[in-house]
């Protein structure tokens, strides 16, 4: 099955969304999760493919918040 993945990540003073073959910035972490949830829900519409969101945590891990489909 084909799934996507859109990731969050820091980039020098805010965070970096990237995902669908484009980035976009934002200030905060939670701005950027909530930007990286709306892109993957439209992406699952569109798509049908099941899209998650990659979050960074303390201690250099990565987790998966959230999933559509």
């Amino acid at each position: 099955m084909v799934r996507e993945l859109i990731e969050v990540e820091a980039s020098g003073d805010g965070w970096l969304v990237k995902g669908d073959g484009a980035a976009s910035s934002c200030a905060t972490k939670l701005q950027a999760i909530e930007q990286a949830h709306t892109l993957a829900s439209r992406r699952y519409v569109e798509t049908g493919r099941p899209t998650a969101v990659r979050v960074p945590v303390v201690g250099g891990m990565a987790v998966i918040v959230g999933a559509c489909g």
